[in-house]
């Protein structure tokens, strides 16, 4: 590391993932950050977060990568856990309508706790064979246009689509960060 790269600023977001449980959050954030997968996970008690450092162009971006659980039991801690976030992304799996039905309720929760924050809808799970998959096409897209966020696929488990929705999360925060630097 040379000194331009010490004195480089590092700008710093956190980043929540939500959705119901066994939709793949953990297993999202373990390959972005370890580039590792395990069908072997447990689920996620209450809350967990892991940093990942990423190069947006010439800006150095600290993500801070919140993976709260999905059970209905921690609903009334998610307010504590969303403060602060400076985005979020809705995962759904592709398999499961009803995951996909419980997106708008978590984001309401996320609103109430940080306001309107840039969002990504990822739909989990890509990798399963055509047959399995459950949530129509549309009704994902639909849903995302009444969010005002992108859409894209992804598979923790090949590893499909991962990276690209995170440094797309980590640009949306960088692009915010330079407005609010240029209005002071």
């Amino acid at each position: 590391m040379n000194i331009s790269d010490q004195n480089r600023k590092i700008y710093k977001f956190k980043v929540t993932l939500f959705g119901a449980g066994n939709v793949g959050k953990t297993s999202l954030i373990l390959r972005f950050i370890k580039e590792s997968f395990s069908d072997d996970l447990k689920k996620t008690i209450g809350t967990n977060f892991l940093i990942k450092d990423v190069d947006v162009g010439d800006v150095n971006v600290r993500l801070l990568v919140w993976d709260i659980g999905g059970q209905s039991s921690f609903s009334s801690m998610r307010s504590v856990y969303f403060k602060g976030s400076n985005a979020c992304i809705g995962v759904y799996d592709i398999t499961s309508p009803e995951s996909l039905l419980k997106i708008p309720g978590w984001l309401s929760s996320i609103k109430k706790s940080v306001g309107s924050i840039p969002m990504i809808l990822l739909g989990n799970k890509y990798d399963l064979a055509p047959e399995q998959q459950r949530v129509d096409e549309k009704d994902a897209l639909d849903l995302s246009e009444r969010l005002d966020c992108t859409h894209q696929y992804t598979s923790a488990k090949s590893g499909d689509g991962v990276e690209e929705a995170f440094m797309e999360i980590a640009t949306k925060c960088l692009n915010i960060a330079r407005q609010y630097e240029h209005e002071d």
